[in-house]
């Protein structure tokens, strides 16, 4: 499905395309994962970008995002995410992965750590 949106990503607010994944989840905090792509100015390069939203009815503190058991995927630097910040039901933050086809991971598998816990989601194609 597609849809249109406008988005910021690092400073830049740029038209992008939500690429809808369906994650099948483990155990764990509940939230909702997906990855959208956007497209950045100057040259419009398609940029992906990690979405993870809290389905947890009291707030909840992210302690690493990590995709595919690769540190280097997931740009925490690079996020909207404010480190030991607690975060509440509904609430979405971005993490940046790259230019698509570049450099960006191609998603598989998303480890959400948290302080109560893990929550792993495998990406279908």
């Amino acid at each position: 499905m597609f849809r249109y949106l406008v988005v910021a990503v690092l400073g830049a607010v740029a038209l992008g395309v939500v690429l809808e994944l369906w994650p099948l989840s483990d155990a764990g905090p509940d939230f909702k994962v997906w990855v959208n792509q956007t497209h950045i100015p100057p040259n419009n390069d398609p940029y992906d970008v990690l979405n993870v939203q809290s389905r947890e009815e009291k707030p909840i503190v992210l302690k690493g995002v990590v995709m595919n058991d690769d540190p280097k995927c997931v740009n925490v630097d690079l996020s909207t995410y404010k480190p030991d910040t607690p975060v509440k039901l509904g609430e979405v933050y971005r993490f940046a992965l790259g230019i698509h086809g570049f450099n960006a991971c191609e998603p598989v598998k998303v480890v959400i750590r948290t302080d109560r816990g893990e929550a792993t989601y495998h990406f279908n194609e």
